[in-house]
């Protein structure tokens, strides 16, 4: 675990997460602020902004990513990836969040001007826990990017209860059900709102 911070490693801090986690609203998450080394956060950051981004767009999204983490040749990206996807860490997302979870994917993702994520709610035969790993800089609201998460009503969306400005070395963990609609806000200004995102799997 020498990539997390140690403040998210001692009991207390643990027994705190557990509480915390079910408790969010309007679905069960966790938004960890400083959660990486920060040393070794921004030399992936380094690294992933030397990667190859290729351009998406659809009736729900419109964005830049790369092929899976798993299969690029950077050393730096892979070494996170093992790290992430690896059994004490899934172990460690297990227990925070009382979801057995055994492995994960990775992709990063570049949003610029007028890039966005309409409401959906992620869910897809295995998917556990949605995270983000926000890698973004020098963002303020007036940018836009936020990550913003909505009450239900009949299992759709309603109306935006939780927004979250792209912070960096914040990680972001979620639940995965009928009520975990979430988006992010179009990007409103020529900054990059840079991330790693994925899903843990059961």
């Amino acid at each position: 675990m020498t990539w997390v911070n140690k403040e998210y490693q001692d009991e207390q801090a643990f027994k705190a997460l557990r509480s915390a986690f079910p408790r969010g609203k309007p679905f069960p998450h966790l938004v960890l602020h400083d959660f990486f080394s920060p040393t070794q956060i921004k030399r992936v950051r380094q690294q992933l902004l030397k990667q190859s981004f290729t351009f998406k767009e659809s009736d729900l999204f419109r964005f830049h990513q790369t092929a899976d983490i798993s299969g690029l040749p950077n050393k730096v990206l892979r070494e996170f990836y093992k790290f992430f996807s690896s059994k004490e860490f899934c172990s460690y997302i297990s227990k925070i969040t009382k979801t057995k979870v055994k492995t994960a994917d990775m992709s990063g993702f570049i949003y610029s001007t007028t890039d966005h994520l309409l409401p959906h709610d992620d869910r897809l035969e295995g998917r556990k826990i949605a995270y983000v790993v926000q890698l973004s800089q020098d963002f303020t609201r007036k940018d836009g990017g936020a990550l913003s998460f909505f009450a239900t009503e009949n299992n759709q969306p309603k109306k935006i209860v939780q927004s979250f400005k792209p912070t960096f070395n914040t990680l972001f963990l979620f639940k995965v059900s009928p009520k975990s609609f979430h988006q992010v806000d179009e990007v409103l200004s020529n900054k990059r709102r840079l991330t790693f995102a994925g899903w843990f799997y059961g």
